[in-house]
């Protein structure tokens, strides 16, 4: 790997094989070199290949404004997020990350701290992402010597969340706000208090996440036939409380989201709520 342009101790511009440029970043990698030298490529952190001028501008100012430690921190929680929770993310949400620790951590230190309005309801409905982001501002406060609140993980959590929605905040909010319509019918229509730390609650709004997507997406799924009817009607007859809420949820996402429920959308949905229902 060629120099092309040094941009810093820290950063410097390439060319790959297809003659695509690169922006190369790693702690000290383009220290005294010069045009067409060649670097260390076991000290790279991260390879960009900006796709539009604007993305081009927005990495070259980020290298020469933040320090390259927090390139390192957010390099850190995406590689542990892709690989202990699989999750697959895009160098958008490695870009976004970095600039908010930098942000973050100025903030803390100004004394400044802001609140995060969606924080019950990321720990609740993406438990994962929130443990990444928990994770996240232990490093970022032994790396960083601050302290960080709790509020800081659920902004962590938002940036993996857009990532694996492919940048779509707006759907994050959409969601998150079905997920709780849908709650609180099942909370009034059976009278009960959820226990939103509970595995079959976590079941319950995992089912509703992929529910989302495939209802959004008029995915046309693979159905269990006449099977379904057999054991919706055992369920019905079985678990009566469970099914009428099913039926309210129905009603619901057909006058929302002009979605009608199948009879196996139906038999998933009576299931989940029973769970619930049974362990109040």
């Amino acid at each position: 790997m060629r120099i092309k342009k040094v941009l810093n101790n820290n950063a410097f511009i390439t060319h790959n094989d297809d003659h695509q440029e690169m922006i190369v970043i790693g702690k000290a990698i383009a220290y005294g070199k010069h045009f067409n030298d060649t670097v260390d490529e076991s000290k790279v952190y991260k390879m960009f290949t900006p796709i539009s001028r604007g993305d081009r501008k927005l990495i070259l100012d980020m290298v020469n404004e933040i320090p390259i430690q927090y390139f390192q921190i957010a390099k850190q929680i995406v590689d542990k997020a892709e690989s202990d929770e699989n999750i697959e993310l895009t160098d958008n949400v490695y870009i976004a990350l970095t600039d908010h620790i930098s942000s973050s951590v100025d903030r803390i230190k100004s004394g400044l701290m802001l609140t995060n309005q969606f924080l019950w309801e990321i720990r609740s409905y993406y438990p994962k992402e929130y443990q990444i982001g928990q994770w996240a501002i232990q490093l970022i406060n032994g790396t960083c010597d601050v302290t960080l609140p709790d509020d800081e993980a659920g902004f962590i959590a938002i940036h993996i969340i857009s990532g694996e929605l492919g940048d779509q905040l707006d759907e994050f909010h959409e969601i998150i706000n079905f997920i709780k319509k849908i709650t609180s019918i099942v909370t009034y229509q059976l009278s009960v208090e959820i226990d939103r730390d509970s595995l079959d609650y976590n079941r319950f709004v995992t089912h509703l996440k992929f529910f989302w997507q495939y209802m959004m997406e008029n995915d046309k799924k693979h159905t269990i036939g006449d099977l379904s009817d057999e054991m919706l009607a055992i369920i019905k007859g079985k678990k009566v409380a469970a099914y009428e809420c099913a039926l309210k949820v129905k009603d619901f996402v057909q006058k929302t989201y002009h979605y009608t429920l199948n009879n196996e959308d139906l038999l998933y949905m009576t299931i989940h709520i029973a769970r619930i229902a049974d362990a109040n």
